[in-house]
């Protein structure tokens, strides 16, 4: 009774009713917020429509906790309830867990994760509309996840009542496990911070690995993903792209110029033969216009005359093995209707002493 005519009481039903009707504001606000959000960045839809759900989550949790803390203020439940929460589990010199702290340490590391959505929304937001590029919000987004997740984690740890004692034992075995059995996951974990950094690879970028040829659909932290032309997804560790020799197609520009190399016959016009090759350039959809593609007679072979037919294509529109399957298609189509042959490899062969056929024996 005591409490109900005291000023705690008043200063409690002032904070609720302002936090209750906060929040009715923004469900009454929120539809035409978003909707001048979606106008704003039309680009953006999914990544709207995901950051509004998680707002709503983010200001429900927040009356919760508000909620939470004026109960727990109240002289009655600080007296009784308090004690029996902040009761130690678990207590030792580095260690110090109780009901409280562990139920305090899971709400902050749901809201930590619910804010940083929030902020990685942003970010994307203003960077589309900024026209960055999608490779550069990915690398973005990428950063600010990890090194929040590493912020949330150790800000948890604190809340729960774990100590900075017990996390140095835990850091020096840690370096005994990288010296003596982890070094290629600590080698990817750093590789994949210098990949986003350096950005000599991108999400989106077009890559040949060794005898694979692909495109880079997701870069973690410890581990990246190649997309094969026939959708099979390869895990690499992020050592191999900065370790090894990689061909990039689309790192400083999309445009990039494909050799197909042909041979014909001794007989054939080289210039019908020229002609065709461009004729062939020209009508393709896959072909750029500029810089024109170029026809090279490169070199009297043993039994072809051999031509290479040069083109630009842009990686992003059309892969580099799918172009060159198109152009030859065309090409034999082209050199078949004007009668240009493909030659088989052919051989002389001399015989150095003087070749002898016997007849077999009648009736043998």
């Amino acid at each position: 009774m005591e409490y109900i005519k005291s000023h705690l009481f008043l200063i409690h039903i002032g904070i609720l009713t302002a936090s209750f009707l906060f929040y009715f504001l923004f469900l009454k606000l929120k539809p035409a917020f978003f909707r001048w959000i979606h106008f704003k960045f039309k680009k953006g839809k999914k990544t709207i429509d995901e950051a509004e759900e998680t707002a709503d989550k983010f200001l429900k949790i927040i009356l919760f906790i508000i909620v939470i803390n004026v109960l727990l203020d109240i002289p009655f439940v600080e007296q009784y309830a308090k004690p029996i929460l902040k009761k130690p589990i678990l207590e030792s010199e580095a260690v110090k867990i109780s009901l409280f702290s562990f139920l305090k340490g899971i709400i902050v590391f749901y809201v930590l994760l619910l804010f940083t959505k929030l902020l990685r929304y942003t970010v994307e937001l203003y960077m589309v509309f900024k026209a960055k590029g999608k490779e550069i919000v990915s690398s973005v987004d990428i950063l600010i996840y990890n090194f929040s997740l590493i912020v949330i984690v150790m800000v948890t740890l604190s809340i729960l009542g774990i100590s900075w004692k017990l996390l140095i034992p835990i850091a020096g075995a840690l370096g005994i496990g990288i010296g003596f059995g982890i070094q290629d996951i600590v080698n990817n974990f750093v590789s994949g911070f210098i990949i986003l950094f350096s950005r000599t690879v991108k999400r989106g970028d077009w890559i040949t690995l060794g005898d694979r040829f692909g495109k880079i659909v997701d870069i973690g932290i410890r581990t990246s993903t190649l997309r094969t032309l026939d959708n099979i997804d390869i895990i690499i560790p992020n050592s191999h792209l900065i370790s090894g020799e990689l061909i990039n197609w689309s790192y400083t520009d999309n445009m990039v110029r494909i050799h197909i190399p042909v041979g014909v016959s001794y007989s054939s016009d080289v210039d019908m033969v020229r002609n065709t090759l461009l004729d062939v350039a020209k009508k393709s959809e896959d072909v750029l216009e500029n810089p024109p593609p170029e026809v090279r007679f490169v070199e009297f072979g043993d039994s072809s005359l051999n031509f290479e037919l040069l083109v630009w294509i842009n990686v992003k529109k059309v892969p580099v093995p799918l172009a060159k399957s198109n152009l030859n298609y065309m090409i034999w189509q082209a050199f078949k209707d004007k009668g240009i042959q493909i030659p088989f490899p052919q051989r002389d062969v001399w015989f150095k002493n003087e070749l002898v056929v016997k007849k077999a024996p009648k009736g043998s």
